[in-house]
């Protein structure tokens, strides 16, 4: 006899349909936990998932997919770290080996907040070459246990992201020239890149000043979403790299901007 609480087996269209509702909800939905929700493999899901993108219902992405076509959401509260990590933890370590592919020899580069700068920190720990500048002491102390030279900002603790925030924190940078920067985001669209932090916003901005090259790290799960703070325009981002193709609406105005975009692992 079955099993009393095994998931109904739904109909391949109802299913499809509350693929949709999941996306109008969270702007982007795991194969895995569509999987788990309704009870079947992730196989079935990816043919799902391939039926509504021919439709052009959304796009495809490594490990999921994203809406197409929908309006930017607005993220008002910022979620805690840890769980911001686990979600998408394999994408946020596909596009962390791609980051770092990107450093050439004895570069100095400055790495600002976010989960994916923080996989980027673990993936370069052992490069003897390179000099870090950081307001990120979780970053800070993983590359103090590897072999990088780094360089903390000084200023106020914002916990609980452990970031080096304030006038002190941008003052830092004035007398330093990067070769490269990589920047965490919580959501872009076509108006810019957006964070949760006022106050992480304006260190980023410094960063940003201070560098040869500027590259946005951020998983599709950021696509079309935008949050208190609007970090930059478009134009002011050398490269992006992500773990799955924008939609077409974010693709045209990252090409109109002159942005370079790497999928990791494509």
């Amino acid at each position: 006899m079955e099993a009393a609480n095994k998931p109904e087996r739904l109909p391949a269209s109802l299913r499809q349909a509350r693929i949709l509702a999941a996306f109008e909800r969270s702007g982007f939905v795991s194969i895995t936990e569509l999987a788990e929700e309704f009870g079947v493999s992730g196989m079935t899901v990816r043919r799902d998932l391939t039926a509504l993108d021919k439709r052009g219902l959304l796009a495809r992405t490594h490990g999921g997919a994203v809406p197409v076509g929908v309006q930017a959401v607005i993220d008002s509260v910022e979620p805690a770290f840890d769980l911001r990590r686990r979600e998408n933890a394999d994408g946020k370590m596909a596009i962390a080996r791609a980051a770092a592919g990107l450093i050439g020899p004895s570069e100095s580069i400055g790495l600002d907040v976010g989960t994916s700068i923080l996989a980027l920190a673990e993936d370069i720990a052992n490069r003897r070459d390179l000099r870090v500048f950081t307001n990120n002491l979780r970053v800070a102390m993983r590359l103090a246990e590897g072999n990088v030279t780094v360089y903390t900002l000084g200023g106020q603790v914002r916990s609980p992201e452990f970031s080096l925030i304030g006038p002190q924190a941008a003052e830092a940078l004035s007398g330093h020239f990067l070769d490269r920067v990589f920047i965490g985001v919580s959501g872009f669209d076509a108006n810019g890149f957006y964070d949760y932090s006022p106050e992480d916003t304006e260190i980023k901005r410094a960063f940003i000043a201070h560098a040869g090259s500027v590259v946005v790290l951020c998983d599709a799960s950021k696509f079309g979403r935008r949050a208190l703070s609007r970090i930059v325009p478009l134009e002011r981002v050398d490269l992006v790299v992500t773990d799955a193709a924008p939609p077409p609406d974010l693709a045209a105005a990252l090409a109109a901007a002159g942005i370079e975009t790497v999928i990791a692992g494509a």
